[in-house]
């Protein structure tokens, strides 16, 4: 209690508290048990991993009122929606009257028994339920995953007040809840000039980053295996699989806003052995991020001057300069991501024998659409990509290839396990529909869509 007018709202506060949520359910437990918030972790010593139950059930009911009221859009809650579906759940062997530090805030104040919940006030900590738990009502316990979520949830430097806490969960789980209601009570609650926020196009800051988000780690390191799918029709330079290391690293910018420089290598395995190939040099960065929204531009120079000789006397000899567009949207269960982009012309040259073949490849303008189910902390879904070519034209002696304009419709599955730090993904590019026996061939962009009929891959990312 830190001021004597605190008093009777903190009464009525604990009065409603007491008797709508977390009062004793039966007889056999007829003390009054408490909700933690401790750093004690001992207590997960025998625990068991919760995955189905009336604990689990509410954790749903929970995110599900949670995103009803739309928290995500409320300064300083922009991650409780995260916490409440990724945090995971573990039941202990036995009850627990351990009062913590951090346990003893104004909402438990002369309040002792049992403890129904801890959590550590940190993001992605998991949430430890003793047997008294499941005693509660199905109401009681989602106040109870609101409540603990939030401790995760909220800016540093109100997360383990327990005044804060329980006004918030009451403000959410209160009968006829709103977000203008709950927006109100967090307006009293968190330090504005505290919480981290994200200004919208008129300037002013109101949505608060999510602590998972990935602008927070955007630099990437992974590696790549491509296996690719041969033409129906012989290649004059046919390429089995491909190695690719890539490095993107955001020094500039802002945390918001981060601006990165990338370089993509990559080592090409062919029948008669391995070459060096494309080098790519990148930049890029998010230009707008909020409300689950980002946007991101790009630019790719893929170098094929600076692979092996081989190479360059290739029909992917070329050079390739690339201009983009990201557009991605993450919800509880499903996220989406748009690309655009825009390929210049450009040429190479092969020679066999004593012909010389001139490759001319037009510009092209590449659409995709990468759609995937969230489950977990697995990202299940596919991708549909249309390129459309202006020209691809081949002269070599008495041979003359020139369709003219070109489309290639693309897809295929995408798999990927992510967690904050780290992912592994498998994905597969299929050709479904070509004019003019088009084949990514006639794009000229390994570092891309790659080549023949398409190829399956493995990836391994890390974040930091």
């Amino acid at each position: 209690m830190k001021t004597q007018n605190f008093l009777p709202l903190l009464s009525a506060s604990l009065f409603v508290l007491i008797s709508s949520c977390f009062a004793a359910p039966t007889r056999a437990h007829a003390r009054v048990t408490k909700v933690g918030n401790g750093d004690e972790g001992s207590d997960l010593e025998g625990a068991t991993l919760l995955e189905r139950g009336p604990i689990v059930a509410a954790r749903s009911e929970a995110l599900k009122l949670a995103l009803s009221l739309n928290v995500g859009g409320i300064a300083g809650l922009g991650s409780l929606t995260s916490e409440l579906e990724n945090s995971k759940l573990y039941l202990t062997k036995k009850n627990s009257t351990a009062i913590d530090t951090a346990d003893q805030g104004s909402f438990h104040a002369d309040m002792q028994g049992l403890v129904y919940a801890r959590t550590f006030a940190e993001p992605s900590a998991a949430t430890r339920f003793f047997p008294v738990a499941e005693t509660l009502s199905g109401h009681q316990l989602v106040a109870l995953h609101l409540h603990e979520a939030l401790h995760r949830s909220l800016p540093a430097s109100v997360r383990e007040d327990e005044e804060v806490v329980s006004l918030l969960t009451l403000a959410m789980s209160a009968p006829g809840a709103t977000f203008d209601s709950v927006e109100r009570a967090a307006k009293k609650v968190i330090p504005r000039e505290k919480s981290e926020e994200v200004g919208t196009s008129d300037g002013a800051g109101r949505y608060p980053i999510p602590e998972d988000a990935r602008v927070r780690q955007p630099s990437e390191f992974s590696y790549s295996y491509r296996h690719y799918r041969q033409p129906t029709r012989a290649s004059l330079f046919p390429v089995e699989s491909m190695h690719v290391l890539r490095s993107d690293l955001y020094p500039f910018g802002s945390d918001t806003s981060p601006i990165g420089i990338g370089i993509e290598a990559g080592l090409i395995q062919r029948t008669t052995g391995s070459l060096m190939g494309p080098l790519s040099l990148s930049a890029r960065g998010r230009v707008w991020s909020s409300r689950g929204f980002d946007v991101g531009i790009w630019g790719v120079a893929s170098l094929n001057t600076l692979s092996a000789e081989e190479l360059k006397n290739s029909q992917y000899g070329r050079d390739a300069y690339t201009i983009g567009l990201s557009m991605k949207k993450d919800l509880a269960k499903f996220s989406i991501e748009n690309f655009l982009s825009y390929t210049a012309s450009g040429s190479s040259q092969q020679k066999i024998g004593a012909v010389n073949y001139a490759y001319d490849y037009g510009s092209v303008v590449t659409v995709s659409l990468h759609p995937a189910a969230l489950v977990g902390p697995f990202r299940v879904g596919g991708f549909a990509e249309l390129n459309l070519g202006d020209h691809y034209r081949v002269n070599g002696g008495a041979f003359t290839y020139d369709p003219g304009r070109y489309r290639i419709v693309s897809g295929g599955p995408e798999i990927q396990f992510v967690t904050k730090d780290f992912s592994l993904g498998l994905s597969a590019r299929f050709l479904i529909d070509a004019t003019r026996d088009a084949s990514f061939d006639s794009l000229g962009d390994l570092m891309g869509p790659g080549l023949a009929q398409g190829n399956v891959a493995f990836t391994g990312s890390i974040f930091f």
